[in-house]
């Protein structure tokens, strides 16, 4: 007996797409995780200008913290973040139990890029270079000075910034010695 030309093309047509892969399985594959994070600046120039306002900032809080007769580092948690933070909150302690702080005024220029990371993270979202003088800088215990002997020259750093996810602001991950030669 013959079949219809429709039956025979319906056999085949199932056939060919059994064996090419096209029949759904059982077998189901989870969707690949996408990242929730989206880079905060549009620009390399968006991001230096946001991490030249949060280094301006964290030396403010900074130099506040360590002013005489502060004895409470929390405003060191909205500038800084990760083991940098937990660095300053040493240094702070130590600080204290010491006695010293800080008279004088910290500034920066010359902040050049060094990479803004569009990846799917908050950390090392950017690097910069920048001058750091902290020549106005001096530490003081009961009212004398202690150091330093001599003005300390403008050096170069590394500063890292993280993007914290809470306040979607720029926080100091890390702040580094590049260069001991003046700038």
């Amino acid at each position: 007996m013959r079949q219809p030309n429709l039956l025979r093309l319906s056999i085949g047509t199932l056939l060919l797409a059994t064996l090419s892969g096209c029949v759904p399985s059982d077998a189901s594959t989870a969707p690949a995780p996408t990242s929730t994070f989206v880079a905060p600046y549009a620009s390399d120039e968006e991001a230096l200008a946001a991490a030249e306002e949060a280094y301006a900032e964290y030396t403010r809080v900074s130099l506040e913290t360590y002013r005489e007769g502060v004895t409470d580092p929390a405003a060191l948690s909205s500038v800084a973040s990760g083991e940098h933070l937990v660095e300053l909150l040493e240094e702070f302690e130590e600080r204290v139990a010491d006695g010293r702080y800080l008279v004088g005024d910290e500034s920066f220029d010359q902040v050049v890029l060094q990479r803004y990371s569009r990846d799917s993270s908050p950390n090392e979202v950017i690097a910069v270079y920048l001058c750091d003088d902290l020549s106005k800088l001096s530490i003081y215990r009961d009212g004398e000075k202690i150091g330093p002997k001599a003005p300390v020259s403008a050096m170069t750093m590394q500063v890292v910034f993280d993007l914290s996810p809470d306040s979607n602001t720029l926080l100091v991950s890390a702040r580094d010695i590049w260069s001991t030669d003046a700038c």
